[in-house]
């Protein structure tokens, strides 16, 4: 959603400006040109213009335009700045450098120039979008949610109340609530479980969950308790640790402890995790790195990698590889579909004791995700597994995510 924000102050920038036929020829086709999708030969076309004339002030915000449309946002900046060394009052430039810098993790000094603008023009839908987005990159989700609110007053657009829901979905507690089921081939008995969890926001740095399973599996009922804490460390980093415990369990994990790291980055999202689950009889220590990424407005990308230590008593240390790649994309407006491949654990939320050690197995998820305006998400998938021996397994989970 923020992306596509992003992409909308780019090809709208933060004023009014003249149609292709309404400034010079040659402008007017570079113009046209990047608006044709052809980057390159528009800057090339931009960049020459600019040459015979370095006074365009306009060809000037196209070429800086056009840099950030071609993921050089630090080439776009310094354009940005070099017309509003000359036009200290001119809008648009200070936008470009508020963007440009918050899409270089500049947070500070993006919504310094931000705020400069909003100072000429405190009505501008595109000063208050930056601002918003800027906002909600530090980390203050109550200052963005008033930037968003501010927008839709006075340009309610689809998109801007998008960015004004998903600033109020992450700002909000949330309760999520799953539902799953698993049918095996021959004759294991079904497996049926719920997932309960509560998240509070304690600060705009502290959030505190509460979490309890529930699960028959294997024709024993079983459920574990606990909770944890994220902490938002820095803009870009998040900690999070979570305990869950289970008294006699021989299917959960009687206890399983996890800690985990998150760093954002332009369009990354890098996840450092390290679990520890005590089985009845076996021990597994859990080691993943994961990466995603937001490859456009509509376009998500995902890969993860685990490698698990059990020990059991009874026999030598057995390890564990898994790797998971997914993706997703929005297919309409607040409808998106998503899918994945999994060999090995597909999911260590319910990871069980038939997942343990050397585990084998193929898995090939799809599912469909839809977000409502009453800041409610709801997931519903289905998973295929292939195990060794001929074992098949069917699994379906709905998921819903209510933010308040």
């Amino acid at each position: 959603m923020l992306l596509s924000l992003f992409l909308l102050l780019l090809a709208q920038g933060a004023a009014p400006q003249p149609a292709p036929d309404q400034v010079a020829p040659a402008l007017a086709a570079a113009i046209q040109l990047v608006q044709e999708g052809h980057d390159a030969d528009g800057l090339a076309a931009l960049q020459k213009i600019v040459t015979a004339n370095p006074n365009d002030q306009l060809a000037r915000l196209w070429i800086a335009r056009v840099h950030d449309r071609m993921g050089h946002p630090n080439l776009a900046e310094a354009v940005y700045r070099s017309v509003a060394l000359e036009d200290p009052r001119n809008v648009e430039a200070l936008v470009g450098i508020g963007v440009t810098l918050t899409e270089q993790d500049q947070i500070k000094d993006a919504i310094e120039a931000l705020e400069r603008a909003e100072a000429l023009s405190p009505q501008n839908p595109n000063v208050l979008v930056a601002l918003g987005q800027a906002q909600d990159r530090a980390g203050r989700t109550d200052r963005s949610i008033g930037y968003f609110q501010r927008v839709v007053a006075i340009s309610p657009t689809e998109d801007h109340r998008l960015a004004l829901e998903h600033a109020r979905f992450e700002h909000g507690h949330r309760f999520e609530s799953q539902t799953y089921g698993e049918q095996f081939n021959g004759s294991t008995r079904d497996t049926r479980g719920s997932d309960l969890s509560l998240n509070i926001r304690v600060s705009e740095t502290l959030r505190v969950a509460a979490r309890g399973q529930l699960q028959t599996k294997f024709g024993r009922k079983e459920n574990r308790e606990g909770g944890g804490a994220q902490w938002r460390w820095k803009p870009s980093t998040t900690l999070t640790g979570q305990a869950l415990v289970g008294g006699n369990n021989r299917v959960l994990p009687r206890a399983d402890y996890l800690g985990q790291i998150d760093y954002s980055h332009h369009r990354a999202a890098w996840t450092a995790a390290g679990r520890y689950f005590n089985f009845s009889g076996a021990r597994v220590v859990m080691l993943s790195p994961a990466v995603a990424w937001t490859m456009s407005d509509t376009w998500t990308f995902g890969l993860r990698y685990a490698l698990t230590t059990t020990d059991i008593a009874s026999s030598a240390r057995q390890r564990g590889h898994s790797t998971q790649i997914r993706a997703a994309h929005e297919i309409r407006s607040r409808v998106w579909l998503q899918g994945a491949y999994t060999r090995g654990v597909e999911d260590f939320d319910s990871f069980s004791s038939d997942r343990i050690g050397a585990f084998r197995a193929n898995t090939g998820s799809v599912g469909v995700r839809v977000v409502l305006p009453t800041l409610t998400s709801i997931v519903g998938n289905y998973d295929h597994q292939w195990r060794r021996n001929g074992v098949r397994m069917n699994r379906f989970n709905i998921l819903l995510v209510q933010s308040f």
